[in-house]
């Protein structure tokens, strides 16, 4: 009998033990849980942000963001309507004006620059009535509305290769190249975004869209710099027939593309068109 009464015992201890682990794991878990849905993403997986901070970032894009974007993020705002292009749909994870390889999500300074400086061309202005701390305090928001941001990362940005010296040697390099990667047939022979392709461009919404005209030289969606032009041919613009040529030209050639299409303006303000 005192055998069995001590095995007894015995077999209570280890049942009480193993009830004790299982408690505290789930209360693990639930705490986990509970403070995990309090945060979301702030740079790419690994940085979360409070529900304090988060609401502080939704009110500013609620305030000056949704009314075009909408209040989900998927380009629905109230004034959608009326605006060409159309505004961003965040929910896509796709962003045009980046400084990293084609298809990848954008850095956070990529978002800063675009939203302080604004797109050319459309109706997103240049948000510089916003202090830094409330543009940087919007990019969980706008993170938040695309599934992408919790199992990819950006890339870093790509390296600028040394820029070629515009000449008229690299223009004539350039129009070669504008012609062998078929740049004419969107952007037209003159580069008046006149070209046989550019009636039937579409993004990947099959939204209709515009070949850039290089003839506007201020213009550019992505700034006018002959470095932010390079970037252009180097990143692509996600999510339309715009490819990167990083893999098929070289640092010199894609600077030589650069100051072709920066001559197509010069050449139309030297024939007394300019704007």
């Amino acid at each position: 009998m005192g055998y069995t009464g001590r095995k007894k015992e015995v077999s209570k201890s280890i049942n009480l033990c193993w009830r004790n682990i299982l408690s505290g794991i789930i209360i693990a878990v639930f705490v986990t849980t509970t403070c995990l849905g309090s945060m979301v993403m702030a740079e790419g997986k690994l940085k979360p942000v409070s529900e304090a901070e988060f609401k502080k970032g939704k009110d500013v894009y609620d305030k000056y963001c949704a009314v075009c974007h909408g209040e989900e993020g998927d380009g629905y705002g109230e004034l959608a309507h009326a605006l060409y292009p159309k505004p961003r749909d965040f929910t896509k994870g796709q962003y045009k004006i980046r400084t990293n390889a084609t298809g990848s999500l954008p850095t956070d300074a990529d978002l800063i620059h675009v939203i302080s400086v604004g797109i050319h061309g459309t109706s997103m202005i240049p948000w510089d009535i916003l202090e830094l701390d409330q543009i940087k305090s919007m990019l969980p928001v706008l993170k938040s509305f695309s599934e992408a941001w919790q199992y990819r990362e950006p890339e870093s940005p790509i390296a600028i290769g040394r820029e070629v010296p515009s000449s008229q040697q690299s223009i004539a390099r350039g129009k070669e190249l504008y012609e062998q990667k078929e740049c004419w047939k969107c952007h037209g022979e003159n580069g008046h975004g006149d070209g046989p392709s550019s009636y039937d461009l579409a993004d990947e919404w099959e939204i209709p869209i515009q070949a850039y005209d290089f003839t506007r030289a201020s213009k550019f969606k992505g700034g006018a710099t002959n470095h932010d032009i390079y970037l252009r041919f180097s990143t692509g613009m996600n999510g339309t027939p715009m490819p990167s040529f990083a893999n098929e030209l070289s640092d010199e050639d894609r600077w030589s593309l650069v100051h072709f299409v920066k001559s197509l303006a010069e050449q139309k303000e030297g024939h007394g068109h300019g704007e």
